[in-house]
């Protein structure tokens, strides 16, 4: 009795913070004044954006300058860049953020941000459920005017590598791991859409495109049903997980998914692109 006590109390917890991490319209603008916003969507942030909200890509915070397929192409900056760019940026670890960003035709980069502040240390972050879609169905402001916050200084202390894992890593630890490919079925099944070296993927990764986890309008599904969903594909609650798509943005929105509902999970974030391009690594179409 004394650990279905237990049991139950930790799995209440993981709804809780679930919960937490994943917020309203109703709830963002009732709050919108006391937080601060990031707009993910990168230029479509010109085209009208949530009041108060500043534009933030997730290319802003990794390392573009890399060579192309290598280990740090695309992947979080170093502690000093990254430290460098969200003091412009005017946010820092203390702040309260939602992030949001389009949930049609996107890949998750509301979830790669989130992950990024969450490695530099950042706590208190939210996501917008249904994202600017659904801000705009229900008729809620939009504005084309730009905010800027004040620059601040240390914005972090440290970065928290637990939920990434290299390539080198993944390979050590292969045996011990499921991996999920986060792609839609053509890229799992060998499509080459995005300059990747090879296609394929993984071998004996299992496909569940990261959007799997959505409902038709772009709101998150609830546990139950996102639970079903990894239950269905073999993958239980104490396995110790991977996931990966082309560049790391769309295993980085469901490894938050996944670590907020209480499974091991690391994103890797040099992802598929770098896996190709290592052509004495095997992969299965």
């Amino acid at each position: 009795m004394r650990k279905k006590l237990i049991l139950g109390i930790f799995l209440l917890m993981g709804v809780l913070s679930f919960c937490e991490s994943f917020v309203s319209t109703e709830w963002l603008s009732q709050n919108k004044n006391n937080i601060k916003i990031i707009d993910a969507r990168g230029k479509a942030y010109k085209l009208g954006h949530i009041p108060g909200s500043i534009e933030v890509s997730w290319k802003s915070l990794s390392d573009m300058d890399a060579e192309f397929g290598s280990e740090k192409w695309g992947t979080v900056l170093e502690f000093n860049d990254l430290s460098k760019r969200l003091n412009e940026l005017g946010i820092k670890s203390t702040d309260e953020i939602v992030i949001y960003s389009k949930t049609h035709g996107a890949w998750g980069e509301d979830g790669r941000i989130y992950w990024t502040l969450q490695m530099a240390g950042f706590k208190n972050l939210h996501i917008l459920d249904g994202g600017i879609e659904k801000w705009k169905n229900e008729g809620r402001k939009t504005t084309f005017s730009k905010t800027k916050y004040p620059e601040v200084t240390n914005s972090i202390v440290k970065l928290d590598n637990s939920r990434v894992i290299t390539t080198d890593q993944l390979i050590k630890e292969f045996n011990d791991l499921v991996i999920i490919d986060t792609r839609e079925e053509d890229e799992y099944l060998g499509a080459t859409k995005f300059g990747e070296a090879r296609g394929g993927h993984i071998e004996g990764a299992i496909n569940i495109p990261f959007n799997s986890f959505l409902e038709k309008n772009g709101a998150l599904k609830n546990t139950k049903e996102i639970k079903k969903i990894l239950e269905s594909n073999g993958i239980e609650n104490t396995a110790k997980i991977v996931t990966y798509c082309t560049a790391g943005i769309r295993s980085a929105h469901m490894q938050v998914v996944l670590e907020k509902l209480g499974y091991d999970a690391r994103n890797y974030d040099a992802s598929f692109y770098r896996w190709a391009a290592l052509k004495t690594l095997k992969l299965e179409k």
